[in-house]
């Protein structure tokens, strides 16, 4: 990109969350004159950064015709573990998933078992683009992530993973820049730009293995001043007491309701099961015993995003994992609490939903990212 003009640069910009725009739309959006956009344009379309396609008309007369990035003009690798996968793709300019591969892992196995194949795999999918229109890498991580260094700090589900330097690990395997990022927060992202665009202040939150959110505000990822912000998960709920959680602090909410503690409490009720992937198949199972517990979790998740409402007053939380999907219980209840404990002001206008993405959520995160990183030169915020 550093052979664009820059008016060239501004124009690529407009297509920033957007699939295709007309030469009147990217003139309102610039700003700039009718025959700077015709010719700026032809000169992108010269180097094939644009194409031109037709458009259908809405009223169903003479078509038109909407310009889009050339899906082939670039690609963003992209790699997401989460407690017991990982997945391994490749998106094109228009974030579009091109090519994907999943695989089970335990994440507690450590990076020395588990980095190396991802990095084979990430180099396979690679093999059909080439090297010259690879922009980067985005990965995605279940952790709390300090963006400066490509590391996860004291991840408390990542045993084994603290202090790892991904950007050494993996981005020199390819030698392309490469950024790390916290899994919620590329749910959040994706949620925004992929779903609610029009949203200025949105809240994500993941309960699964762990509990976790992203945080959209004023429009921008909200990271904070380290990377930690949205760990609603290690919020202590001092009005119970006794329980050790991962971090190895007492009483935080991922201790009562994440999916690690409560596969410990579901064993210790006689059951045998692994992950929050057997806790929301016995949801769907309609086990009275654990959609109890299950309701009495969601409880302590809705009396966090209660005060994070009050706190951020967003316009919509989304919830999101594989226990929020298991049983309409979750959101059920979250929904009771938060009404209930928040401010009418802050509820004049909240949605409480869930995501309506699938399983590629983090995925198609990292994808609009790695564009905004790695294509439209974005800096974070």
């Amino acid at each position: 990109m550093n052979s664009t003009s820059r008016s060239g640069q501004v124009l690529i910009n407009c297509f920033r969350g957007r699939k295709s725009l007309t030469r009147f739309e990217i003139q309102d959006l610039t700003g700039l004159s009718r025959v700077t956009v015709s010719q700026g344009v032809q000169g992108l379309l010269g180097t094939n950064i644009l194409v031109e396609r037709e458009r259908e008309a809405s009223n169903g007369g003479r078509r038109g015709s909407a310009l889009e990035l050339n899906p082939h003009g670039g690609f963003i690798g992209l790699i997401s573990f989460t407690a017991t996968s990982m997945t391994i793709a490749v998106a094109n300019l228009q974030g579009e998933i091109t090519c994907s591969q999943n695989a089970l892992i335990e994440i507690g196995d450590g990076p020395e078992s588990i980095l190396p194949k991802a990095v084979a795999a990430l180099k396979l999918l690679f093999k059909s683009t080439p090297k010259a229109k690879r922009l980067g890498i985005v990965i995605g991580v279940p952790g709390p992530v300090s963006h400066l260094l490509g590391k996860v700090v004291s991840p408390p589900i990542m045993k084994g993973w603290d202090g790892v330097d991904f950007y050494r690990e993996v981005g020199d395997a390819f030698e392309l820049p490469t950024f790390l990022e916290n899994d919620a927060n590329l749910m959040a992202f994706a949620e925004h730009r992929l779903v609610y665009p029009e949203t200025s202040n949105v809240i994500l939150v993941k309960i699964a293995t762990g509990i976790g959110s992203g945080l959209i505000l004023n429009g921008n990822l909200h990271r904070g001043s380290e990377g930690s912000a949205g760990d609603i998960g290690h919020v202590q709920l001092d009005s119970l007491s006794g329980t050790l959680c991962r971090c190895g602090h007492i009483n935080c909410v991922e201790s009562f309701a994440g999916g690690w503690a409560l596969v410990e409490r579901i064993n210790k009720m006689g059951y045998s099961i692994k992950n929050s992937a057997d806790i929301a198949e016995l949801c769907r199972q309609g086990d009275s015993k654990i959609l109890h517990l299950i309701a009495e979790a969601s409880g302590y998740i809705g009396h966090v995003i209660a005060d994070a409402v009050n706190l951020l007053n967003p316009s919509k939380v989304v919830i999101e994992g594989r226990i929020a999907r298991g049983s309409d219980i979750v959101l059920a209840t979250v929904k009771e609490v938060v009404y209930q404990r928040t401010g009418a002001l802050a509820t004049k206008n909240l949605e409480i939903i869930s995501s309506k993405l699938g399983e590629d959520r983090t995925i198609l995160g990292a994808a609009q990212l790695g564009l905004d990183l790695f294509f439209h030169s974005i800096p974070i915020v």
